[in-house]
């Protein structure tokens, strides 16, 4: 040991140095949240056996109704999650926006608490004025609900495709500036940027990877130590607290996504990863131990078309489920 380092505010004891990196002693505070992405726009036809890998366990369903929403809300206490990160394509699309509506009634009571996903940058004719709408939105009607996930005291709001809608990289950052700048002048929430790189760092309070997995780059999750490495030493030169969010995945199987009309994701080149009973999901699991998270995104609950649904199935029925509480338990132990 070789000394003892400034306590940051998220901690109660001491930081020691061992071997000059800066180790939490088993009396810290951060909290172990461990969040599923979450779909909210399914209807029985998605379900037809030729467009997903594989079937809900209770057949086809619609987002839509309640009692849909309040099964998944029971099955996610069963899987040991602390939340959903429900996917928004902002307040000018009425129905994930009702169902977000719908989530919130339902936890009522529970201890869960979701973190909206922006998305309605991937949409066409999306602009910087619709995406300050949609963070105005969050911070003016979700955001001070209880089953709200608050990490410091600041409501999460998640991103992705953070090139979209500029597609390039310094119209992006200036035009992710001007948006943070118009609606959360004062910082009031916690921002969270996608990607391999800090390149949004420190204009973003944290990073996370979505994608852990690539048909060119098979084992893409074990970059996310150095991902979350680089992000640190971007909080020591700033000086600003910043967030790192593991990422891990049931499995990936989206060969059967081209089957599908209306499909807004960054054009990619298919592929398909085999579950092992498990242990897919255990090794993307295997580097989280190496980057002191602040919290971690499952992928997720019901990413169906995807092919990395914890959601239980008719082929592997709560499988999934049994394995994601183990390692959400594993996480919050550390």
């Amino acid at each position: 040991i070789a000394g003892c380092v400034p306590i940051p505010e998220d901690y109660k004891g001491c930081i020691f140095l061992i071997s000059g990196i800066a180790q939490p002693t088993a009396a810290q505070t951060r909290p172990r949240v461990v969040i599923a992405d979450y779909m909210l726009w399914y209807q029985p036809d998605v379900f037809d056996g030729k467009k997903t890998f594989d079937v809900p366990a209770t057949g086809g369903y619609n987002s839509d109704e309640i009692g849909t929403i309040q099964r998944q809300v029971a099955l996610a206490q069963q899987a040991c999650l602390d939340g959903f990160s429900p996917h928004w394509y902002g307040p000018q699309e009425p129905r994930t926006t009702n169902n977000i509506n719908q989530l919130f009634a339902a936890s009522a009571g529970t201890n869960l608490r979701h973190a909206v996903v922006i998305l309605n940058n991937s949409l066409p004719r999306s602009s910087e004025q619709s995406l300050i709408d949609s963070v105005k939105f969050i911070l003016g009607n979700w955001a001070n609900h209880p089953n709200y996930l608050r990490i410091d005291g600041k409501p999460v709001i998640i991103f992705t495709d953070m090139q979209r809608p500029w597609n390039n990289n310094a119209r992006a950052l200036a035009g992710w500036k001007r948006i943070r700048d118009a609606a959360d002048p004062g910082r009031t929430a916690l921002w969270m940027a996608e990607g391999y790189s800090t390149m949004f760092n420190p204009l973003f309070d944290g990073l996370y990877v979505y994608r852990v997995d690539h048909r060119t780059a098979p084992g893409a999750w074990a970059k996310q130590p150095g991902v979350a490495s680089a992000l640190r030493q971007v909080q020591e030169s700033s000086g600003q607290k910043l967030y790192f969010a593991d990422t891990v995945a049931a499995g990936f199987d989206d060969t059967r996504s081209r089957r599908l009309k209306g499909d807004v994701r960054v054009p990619a080149p298919t592929f398909a990863r085999n579950r092992r009973n498990g242990q897919y999901m255990r090794d993307t699991f295997s580097v989280t131990d190496k980057t002191n998270s602040d919290f971690m995104i499952v992928k997720s609950f019901n990413e169906w078309v995807e092919g990395s649904a914890i959601e239980p199935s008719k082929g592997s029925g709560d499988l999934y489920m049994k394995v994601t509480c183990e390692l959400a338990n594993a996480y919050r132990a550390r």
